[in-house]
């Protein structure tokens, strides 16, 4: 790794030139790192909070996947990288950053790290649902929890891991090497412990927030609505827990369940967030960190709630009320099925076929006369889905969707066998905004940067620009 190093004080000009993946506070909510796929982690000064000052920034030399302040030492900042890489920076404000530890030879993109209390070990979530214990001062490889899609870690020196089968574990790494387990009601997506160590929390793909104590007993459970939650953190003093929503958005609440605010934007990414004083902060797939007042939520639009989607389909509209999927005119609506979680997006081709995709599910419907569902299929995403479409004909579709990150995926379909899919079109720099079907045969891809892509449909069946 190169320690490939520039220093900007003071400046407002333009900040990241890529999708921001992570956010990190210093203890005491004055400075914000912020890394990037740009390769760059930039340190802000976050003191007014209005006007967040870039203070210095460094590089690696792959996209930034995860950034950590040390909590025994607010100088020292942790960072993972997509290839495999992670290191340990001290970030002063009146000298330049230097790179202190490199951590190499994972398996797979450091998509997380996180310090234990004593600010010694470093855990590294890498890729493939694992994560390396690091002594980081002695660059010492201390073995690796193989449960491990995501983790947070307690004040109190407890790791809690999500497992790819959704399996909840608590552990002891110094004292007790075993792990107690809990099985939750739906896939987990992320994990929070409370600024007290007393409560785990876990965001669900159902849209639920579960709340365990540190022998993960069920404290309660609060629906927040359909939509899958994205990440989860909690404020300083425990008194708000901040979720983000795949439809973007951010929601906070108290404890008990009790909201506080919720807030949408489109450029929002939470696949990252973090809280100090008064400030939330997320990714997003705009340049600079996305910084909301804890209080209020204000900084984006407030209370915006995710407009139904739809669109043209016998004279009438194929659209979605949180989960279910109706047809027909203003006057004369039934519904057709029924998502397990809030639908994201639906498309027709030929008022024949009508699809839908809610978070990793997409369903294909072939619709005949009197809108009955001949036949159906549901195709399974690699990652959620946040905008669909349809080309090529009723007997032989092709499903294209882009995910909430920066993915496009294509099946094609005869409905006689399997899907021919999911196919991996290409992937988007600042992450798919929108698809617009032109024709049966074309449609674009819009990214968060405004740049625009005319896909076509070939002979065979492949999209291509």
């Amino acid at each position: 790794m190169s320690s490939m190093v520039r220093v900007t004080v003071g400046s407002r000009g333009p900040a990241h030139a890529a999708p921001i993946s992570c956010v990190a506070f210093r203890a005491d909510g004055l400075r914000l790192a912020s890394g990037s796929h740009d390769r760059r982690v930039i340190v802000w000064d976050t003191t007014d909070p209005q006007r967040p000052v870039r203070m210095t920034e460094f590089a690696h030399n792959a996209a930034v996947l995860s950034v950590a302040f040390n909590p025994a030492a607010a100088d020292l900042l942790a960072t993972g990288a997509a290839d495999g890489t992670a290191a340990v920076w001290r970030v002063v404000d009146d000298r330049p950053p230097s790179l202190m530890k490199v951590l190499s030879g994972h398996p797979g993109p450091v998509t997380a790290v996180a310090w234990m209390p004593e600010g010694q070990h470093l855990l590294c979530q890498i890729d493939s649902s694992r994560a390396a214990v690091w002594d980081a001062f002695g660059e010492t490889y201390l073995g690796e929890l193989d449960d491990a899609v995501r983790l947070t870690i307690s004040p109190y020196g407890l790791v809690a891991t999500i497992g790819a089968d959704s399996v909840v574990a608590v552990r002891d790494l110094w004292r007790d090497p075993g792990r107690i387990t809990y099985v939750p009601g739906a896939a987990v997506e992320d994990c929070a412990w409370s600024p007290d160590g007393s409560t785990l929390a876990l965001a669900g793909d159902d849209g639920a927030l579960e709340l365990l104590n540190p022998g993960l007993l069920p404290i309660r459970s609060v629906r927040l609505g359909d939509t899958p939650l994205r990440g989860i953190t909690w404020s300083a003093d425990g008194t708000s827990l901040i979720a983000g929503t795949y439809d973007p958005a951010l929601v906070a609440l108290d404890p008990a369940g009790r909201p506080q605010w919720r807030s949408s934007e489109a450029r929002l990414w939470p696949r990252s967030l973090a809280v100090a004083g008064s400030l939330v902060a997320a990714a997003t797939f705009g340049g600079r960190p996305h910084l909301v007042d804890l209080a209020t939520g204000a900084g984006i639009d407030p209370g915006i709630p995710p407009a139904e989607p739809s669109t043209p389909f016998r004279g009438g509209m194929l659209a979605a009320t949180g989960r279910i999927v109706t047809a027909g005119t203003t006057g004369d609506r039934h519904p057709m099925w029924e998502h397990e979680t809030r639908v994201a997006t639906v498309a027709a081709l030929a008022d024949r076929v009508a699809v839908s995709a809610a978070h990793r599910a997409i369903r294909v419907m072939l619709v005949g006369d009197g809108s009955t569902v001949e036949r159906g299929i549901t195709l399974h995403s690699p990652e959620p889905v946040k905008a669909v479409e349809v080309l090529g004909s009723p007997d032989a579709p092709v499903v294209v969707a882009a995910s909430f990150d920066f993915r496009l995926f294509s099946w094609t379909l005869d409905w006689t066998g399997i899907p021919a899919g999911p196919r991996v079109i290409g992937e988007f720099g600042y992450g798919i905004a929108a698809l617009t079907r032109l024709d049966d045969h074309r449609l674009t891809a819009t990214d968060h940067h405004g740049e625009l892509v005319i896909l076509a449909l070939g002979a065979d069946g492949a999209l291509s620009a």
